[in-house]
């Protein structure tokens, strides 16, 4: 009989300890007493520092549309370019949406890499923080701190400021249930302890009481018994759409030669419109990549996250009146938009200053004012 077996990214060179959820409840064993088979379900915990876990409403399309329509709703979302993302789609929720997880193409390599060589080659790849409870919770595992906040699911690096992760929290709709002393003590609330498990029981246990997951190994990086088990199951229409894939071919046939003319003329005019568009540059082969690495050149410099979180934290002076709203850093260019609420106008001017006093670049955005209070934005990035 297949069992499930749960474990968290090994690192290397250290043994994996395994979660088995059975009937009558979590049981964590060794690698040598876990004796793995290979009919054995196993899902393995990768850090969701790393990937981005959100809900989205999706039109009804095939798996290859569905991942293409994902990536581009959540565009403004992303630190990278569409096309340099993995997408991962989930079972549909009770509300409608999807679960849609983001992750580095290079990283989920990396992680393959790392099944393989811990002869776990058909394991499953889940972000932790997805399988967190719907109630708002934040679970501190050393390294980082996994958070459930009004139905979203993410995690922090350990080292973020008291006062970042304090603000996280305040967005709660309903008091926070906080596991981890330390955790606890930097925000100033009681140590819940609701489960005598290690993380990975409790998370297991979590993956076990909840929703379907959301396996990273999708598209390029199923797993060969993943894609067996679904050419299998649609042998028979496969059988059938090769006989119909045969009269299509036929036809197809016949428009290709026009269709070879049409792609010679559109390419010929684009060539032209790329020459118009950048004079006395010569004109590359793959105009789709010339044309993006025109708009969007790299940064020289990047400003790292918590440098730039920490710099504007010292800048807000004590009993200001001025607070953050919240932060959003874009990975991509180093910079870091801060939403900010004012005592008054001019105040941000004046911590504009004192952070350029810091040698970071600053710009202000518009200012407006809301229940007696001034609103605004501000970035920061390395000065150039």
């Amino acid at each position: 009989m297949a069992r499930r077996l749960y474990a968290m990214l090994p690192s290397p060179g250290e043994p994996i300890e395994f979660a088995l959820a059975t009937d009558k409840g979590i049981s964590l064993l060794s690698a040598s007493s876990a004796d793995i088979d290979s009919s054995d379900e196993i899902v393995v915990f990768v850090p969701a520092t790393e990937v981005g876990c959100f809900d989205v409403r999706l039109p009804n399309q095939g798996v290859t549309e569905l991942r293409r329509s994902a990536a581009f709703a959540l565009e403004d979302d992303l630190a990278v370019a569409v096309e340099d993302a993995h997408v991962a789609i989930g079972q549909p929720l009770p509300g409608g949406s999807r679960p849609v997880h983001i992750v580095d193409p290079a990283l989920m390599e990396q992680w393959v890499s790392i099944l393989n060589t811990a002869g776990l080659k058909t394991a499953r790849l889940v972000a932790d923080a997805s399988v967190l409870p719907a109630t708002p919770t934040a679970i501190d595992t050393g390294g980082r701190i996994l958070f459930s906040i009004n139905g979203r699911r993410f995690a922090a690096d350990a080292q973020l400021p008291d006062d970042a992760l304090k603000a996280l929290i305040q967005k709660a709709d309903a008091p926070i249930s906080v596991s981890g002393s330390q955790i606890a003590q930097r925000l100033g609330v009681a140590d819940a302890q609701s489960s005598s498990l290690p993380l990975l029981g409790q998370l297991a246990q979590w993956a076990e009481n909840g929703p379907p997951l959301t396996d990273l190994r999708q598209g390029a990086f199923v797993s060969r018994r993943q894609a067996e088990i679904r050419i299998g199951a649609w042998r028979p229409a496969l059988i059938l759409a090769a006989a119909a894939t045969v009269t299509f071919l036929s036809v197809i046939a016949l428009e290709t030669h026009a269709l070879s003319r049409l792609a010679t003329a559109l390419d010929s005019q684009a060539r032209a419109t790329y020459a118009a568009a950048f004079p006395g540059a010569p004109i590359p082969a793959n105009l789709a990549s010339a044309v993006r690495s025109q708009n969007t050149a790299p940064v020289a410099n990047r400003l790292p996250f918590l440098e730039a979180t920490a710099l504007l934290y010292e800048a807000v002076p004590v009993d200001s009146g001025i607070s953050i709203q919240s932060l959003r850093y874009d990975r991509a260019t180093g910079r870091l938009l801060a939403n900010m609420v004012y005592p008054n106008y001019g105040s941000d001017a004046d911590l504009k200053n004192a952070l350029e006093a810091n040698g970071i670049a600053v710009s202000l955005g518009d200012s407006r004012q809301q229940d007696g209070q001034v609103l605004g934005d501000l970035t920061l990035e390395a000065a150039r």
